[in-house]
């Protein structure tokens, strides 16, 4: 069942084998995030070219090799035309867009079932270098992203087509936007599951043209990368001209370069309340483990966020007038906190009570609750 080896003879260096130099590695799992019509499909149809041509992209090397784009988000008509246009702001000719295979399904509306996705690890072993999956919500609409199990069944599916050789680039969607909170605070859809299956995440934003005189700028954030250390956020300037679009590094305004504590701890406190409602001690904890922010930095990322609406602030029943949060607008979970689920009874889906007192004891259970029948000692 196992192989057992003493530490010292365990490999002392682990050689990482580029597909993007410093961005994505061959074998793994990369996820990419943004807005609808932030420019992702530019941004990728752009590294798609440059791999089949084995040009450096963003002024960092790549590994020559094919590409497949699965494409559940749109169509060839509307993806079509952008591999020319970037080949030309590359300097590449019409043979590099052979390599590039495009896989538009036959049945879309399905999402990629068991039968695509065995199809898709066989053309993995055929050795392509780069394989694009057009999006997590496209292909998948029968997953909640929400919920650990079903995330982390498609993830684990996905890493094992890397493992065959490719470097896997999985494109996403933030949430629905939320007045006062910018992307890289609402982070990428169901994102902590799916950045705990990815080697590397990174999030496309818009800067507004007013803070770089009214030009294309994109900003590409890091938000994981367990294979290189963390990069301070890139400034990529579009540029168009009537048959080809160019990419090029460039500067961020000095208010775009570096997020601040209370924007991470933002970030951090949404991708925990959707794991569901948190009350505040537990929530501080986790927030202090996943974005390094001190109490007083999360006390004001809570208050911002409640004040945007994003968030509900919540008074729980009992002594001490207990506090806890929760997404707002969405279909709630119970609280995950032994003591609330020791208050309340639930139904089976016959309609039949039962109690929720053994839950503690029964960790399966108290990972997935059934939903409560009402609202329980929580006043809005």
């Amino acid at each position: 069942m196992f192989r057992v080896h003493t530490a010292d003879t365990l490999p002392t260096r682990h050689e990482v084998a580029w597909l993007w130099e410093g961005m994505v590695a061959q074998g793994t799992l990369a996820l990419l995030g943004g807005p609808g019509g932030v420019g992702k499909s530019t941004l990728v149809a752009a590294l798609e070219v440059a791999v089949a041509a084995g040009l450096p992209f963003l002024e960092r090397e790549v590994a020559q090799g094919e590409v497949i784009h699965v494409d559940f988000d749109t169509d060839a008509r509307l993806q079509g035309p952008w591999y020319p246009r970037v080949a030309a702001g590359l300097g590449v000719n019409g043979e590099a867009l052979k390599r590039i295979r495009y896989l538009e399904p036959e049945a879309s509306t399905r999402g990629l079932t068991d039968e695509g996705l065995k199809a898709l690890m066989e053309m993995a072993r055929q050795g392509p270098a780069l394989v694009v999956l057009d999006s997590w919500s496209a292909a998948f609409p029968f997953v909640d992203s929400r919920r650990s199990d079903h995330v982390a069944e498609v993830m684990a599916y996905l890493k094992e087509i890397a493992r065959a050789g490719p470097g896997v680039l999985l494109l996403d969607h933030t949430p629905k936007p939320v007045q006062g909170l910018t992307a890289l605070e609402r982070g990428i859809a169901g994102s902590f599951y799916k950045l705990a299956g990815a080697r590397s995440a990174f999030l496309l934003s818009r800067v507004p043209p007013k803070l770089v005189e009214g030009r294309d700028v994109l900003k590409l954030d890091t938000l994981k990368n367990n294979l290189a250390p963390l990069e301070d956020p890139l400034g990529i300037e579009r540029i168009w001209s009537p048959e080809a679009l160019a990419f090029s590094l460039t500067d961020l305004p000095e208010e775009e370069a570096r997020p601040s504590k209370v924007e991470l701890a933002k970030r951090a406190v949404l991708e925990v309340l959707e794991e569901g409602p948190r009350p505040r001690k537990d929530l501080i904890r986790l927030v202090a483990e996943r974005a390094n922010a001190r109490e007083r930095t999360t006390e004001e990322a809570l208050r911002a966020l409640v004040q945007a609406g994003a968030i509900e602030r919540l008074t729980l029943g009992g002594q001490g007038g207990a506090v806890a949060y929760r997404l707002a607008g969405l279909p709630q979970a119970p609280l995950r906190d032994s003591a609330a689920l020791r208050k309340t009874d639930f139904a089976d889906e016959d309609g039949r009570m039962f109690s929720a007192k053994g839950f503690a004891e029964n960790p399966e259970l108290a990972e997935n609750p059934p939903a409560p029948e009402g609202e329980v000692e929580v006043e809005l």
